[in-house]
């Protein structure tokens, strides 16, 4: 009866990323939210320029180094993160003095998606003029065929050695990771590096969609009940954790090394993956269903009668997406205006207590914050969306016409209310988002930490 009960929630959480027709995405469009961040801290306005510099001189000018940090923080990782897959040995980052494999041995070795495509380049904010620089193809950035966030973004380019804005670099990192980061790094993604990296199988989440495999990385359902994790032990496989500390370690090593663009792209890295963790979906199986709703609906569904699952699965699917659009449309809206007082800024400017960072922070801070509000947001969905977008469970949103009009959509049928309702929503996570990256940012960056010589 355990291995059915078990094995009944496995198709679940499968068929809630097979459900999902868009990439698994936590927030859309990162810097639209970090920029007014940083630029709030004056200790951030106040950094110097640093000089840009490819990841391919960092690793040429670090290799050694490198080796030693890698080699530490590897063995710091198996002995402190709860369900780690460890670093298969072959991987490990060695100083050879070949410049021809450097970028793949680096990438092994961090265990990303080998095709990353890690340019030179600034992300703009909605309606900031690029000036003289040149404007780059999104497509150039990304692995993913599925850009439609990054098709409506400016990208311009910056060269070795031009003085630019910490904050500019910091915010432009915090998008990376959902360009392909961490695609295809399972056994099952039929990917020659998923066979090799040591991450086994894929937890949840359709193994055969590309951007699919992503979900175990950016998602961390740490806040479930002891009965979910008693009938899905599996939900714990993530590596959420994994990647805010090695990114945010390489930070501090490419800080103390004098490093400082890698030092500020790499926190950005780590960044993204907190704010993550602040995306009620994204730490919450489902819910709108307690743990005996998900397992009763999936019992009938290994008994032959799948419609309570499929239907639960289409609906969150559809509110998660039109979550996460609505608040890229209201966002972008707000930087086009220039309005520093919309309540999404406002909210941005005006972060809940601080609380000190430290390594559990993601999931005993954020994740559990955002856990505990995501049935309410999942309320407040349903009350100020129309209907048929979110609680129709025949109707699916991903690909349709109705995300570019959603805004509208919701205006016609529920009245500028809703629109505010659901802003305020959003306001309310924002000051959390806002929190934990001031926290990340205090924890890290020499200044705050009185290790600049």
């Amino acid at each position: 009866m355990k291995r059915f009960i078990i094995r009944s929630f496995f198709l679940l959480v499968f068929f809630l990323f097979v459900g999902q027709a868009r990439p698994v995405l936590g927030w859309s469009e990162h810097p639209m939210m970090i920029y007014p961040i940083l630029r709030d801290m004056p200790e951030m306005r106040s950094l110097p320029e640093v000089p840009v510099k490819s990841l391919l001189n960092f690793l040429l000018e670090e290799e050694s180094g490198l080796a030693v940090f890698l080699a530490g923080h590897e063995e710091w990782a198996r002995n402190n993160i709860a369900e780690y897959a460890p670093r298969p040995d072959a991987l490990a980052f060695q100083a050879t003095g070949d410049a021809t494999d450097i970028l793949q041995r680096f990438y092994r070795a961090i265990r990303v998606n080998p095709n990353v495509k890690v340019e030179l380049y600034l992300h703009l904010l909605p309606g900031e003029d690029p000036g003289m620089r040149d404007l780059v193809n999104p497509y150039t950035l990304t692995t993913l065929s599925n850009i439609y966030e990054m098709l409506h973004t400016t990208y311009v380019r910056i060269r070795e050695g031009e003085m630019v804005s910490p904050i500019a670099v910091l915010a432009t990192a915090t998008d990376e990771p959902d360009y392909g980061f961490d695609l295809g790094l399972f056994t099952d993604n039929g990917t020659p590096w998923g066979q090799v990296y040591g991450f086994g199988t894929q937890a949840f989440g359709n193994p055969d969609l590309e951007y699919s495999s992503q979900a175990p990385f950016h998602m961390g359902f740490y806040h479930e009940s002891w009965l979910v994790f008693a009938a899905a032990s599996f939900l714990k496989r993530t590596f959420v954790e994994y990647r805010i500390h090695l990114y945010r370690s390489l930070a501090e090593y490419a800080f103390d090394a004098g490093q400082d663009y890698w030092g500020y792209r790499f926190l950005g890295w780590a960044m993204h993956y907190l704010n993550d963790m602040s995306m009620p979906y994204h730490t919450s199986v489902m819910p709108a269903k307690g743990a005996l709703a998900m397992i009763w609906i999936n019992l009938k569904a290994m008994l032959g009668f799948p419609r309570s699952r499929d239907n639960a699965v289409q609906l969150l699917s559809n509110r998660h997406t039109v979550y996460e659009h609505f608040q890229w449309i209201v966002m972008k809206e707000a930087h086009e205006q220039e309005s520093q007082g919309h309540p999404l800024i406002t909210a941005l400017l005006n972060p809940v207590g601080h609380v000190d960072y430290h390594d559990s922070f993601a999931r005993q801070v954020a994740a559990r914050e955002s856990y505990k509000i995501a049935r309410k947001n999942d309320r407040t969905l349903r009350r100020h969306v129309p209907a048929y977008l979110v609680s129709d469970p025949e109707y699916a949103i991903g690909g349709s016409a109705d995300l570019k009009d959603l805004k509208e959509l919701i205006v016609n049928e529920q009245g500028e209310a809703a629109v505010e309702g659901l802003t305020t929503m959003i306001a309310e996570r924002y000051r959390s988002l806002s929190m934990h990256t001031r926290s990340l940012v205090m924890a890290t960056v020499p200044e705050r930490k009185g290790r600049r010589d």
